[in-house]
This record gives structure tokens, sequence and C-alpha cells, in this order.
């Protein structure tokens, strides 16, 4: 369980200040140069993430594999955003798109690992978000938690089937079974988090809460 800060509201909107800065940055879109500055926004955003993994609890390389899981993600979108830029420059622009996108969802990362689903939803209230919207985004924050669990357990209970091996270890070996198995877990893992969703409503109504 990660650590609740006793400052959520603070370290939550130093957080989204450093994910806007680094977003804005210009990265060589429509022609226009890659100020130095960026460079160094993006390369201080990311190294205070990592600061922030390690309040957290977490070693740098575990940090560092935290935050491989999101490059393909942004490989996926990045990469065809750079189709955009002129010719000669479009490496420089991929790799300035790329610095952008890693830095602030490292950021977003940092900061899930740090406040925790309480921490973040105490600190969206105390910013002075509406009460429906900050009881949407803690519903929201509830439900992710649980399908998290759901999917650990899931992949723990898939690699007991499979002993010596991990999840994706067969993926270069007999890629498409590995697709098509983790197809399975996904669609099990929709029914299952359905029958979740309906047992919490349930128990909402249970407790008087409006339909």
């Amino acid at each position: 369980m990660p650590p609740t800060s006793r400052r959520p509201a603070f370290i939550l909107g130093v957080g989204l200040t450093a994910i806007v800065t680094a977003a804005i940055m210009p990265a060589g879109i429509a022609s226009r140069a890659i100020p130095w500055w960026a460079w160094l926004a993006w390369a201080l955003t990311f190294v205070t993430a990592l600061l922030l993994f390690r309040r957290a609890g977490y070693l740098l390389p575990e940090a560092l594999r935290r935050v491989a899981w999101l490059l393909p993600a942004l490989f996926v979108f990045v990469l065809p955003a750079a189709l955009f830029a002129p010719p000669p420059g479009r490496l420089l622009v991929a790799l300035a798109l790329l610095c952008r996108a890693l830095a602030a969802t490292t950021m977003g990362t940092a900061l899930a690992a740090l406040l925790g689903p309480s921490g973040l939803a105490r600190g969206v209230r105390q910013l002075g978000a509406p009460d429906r919207l900050a009881d949407v985004f803690e519903a929201m924050l509830a439900s992710l938690t649980v399908v998290l669990h759901q999917v650990r357990a899931m992949l723990r209970a898939r690699e007991a089937r499979r002993p010596g091996t991990g999840a994706w270890s067969a993926v270069l070996a007999s890629p498409g079974e590995t697709i098509r198995g983790f197809g399975r877990l996904v669609a099990s893992l929709l029914l299952r988090s359905l029958e979740r969703a309906e047992a919490v409503e349930q128990a909402r109504r249970a407790r008087g809460g409006l339909s």
C-alpha cells in the first residue's frame, strides 16, 4: 500500500504543475525550434519524479522498471505525431516528444505511487474541487484499485499454473498463443469487474444511496 502524505494537496498541486509545465514545452512541431530550456524542464521533471518514487519507498531500479512499462504506450502515441514534423528534423522531434511524454507520465505515476488512492482523493478535495467531482474521482480510484488487485491476482494465478515462466516469457517463442492467453485474461477481467461493480452498487443502495 503506498504511503499517504501528510500534505496531499501541496504535493498534488506541485506535481500537477510540473506535469502541465512539461506537457506544454515546445517539442518541434510546426517547424518550431526546440529551446534548450525545454530539455532542462523535462530532465528536471523526470528526476523529480524519481525522487518522489524514492520517497514512496521504491529503489531506483524498481522505479525505472515501473517507468519502462510506460514506454510501449508512449511509442504508440508519440511516433505517429513526429510524422507531422519537417523531414530533416523528424528524429529530433520524435525524441523531444518522447522526452516530453515520458517526463509528464513519470511524474503522474510517481504522484500515484507516493500519495496512493486515498491521498489523491484527499488532495483533490483539499484543492477545492466540487464535491460531486471529488466523489466521482474517489469512486473511480476505488474501482481502479480493485481492478488492479484483480489483475495482479489473475497474473499470479496464471504464473502459478506455469511454474518457472513469467507472464510474458513465451511472447517471442509463441506470440500468438501469448496474445490469445492475455485476451482470455482481459475478457475474464471485464466479467469480474462487472460483477464487482454490481456488488458495490447493491451495497451502496443497501446503505441508502440514491439510485
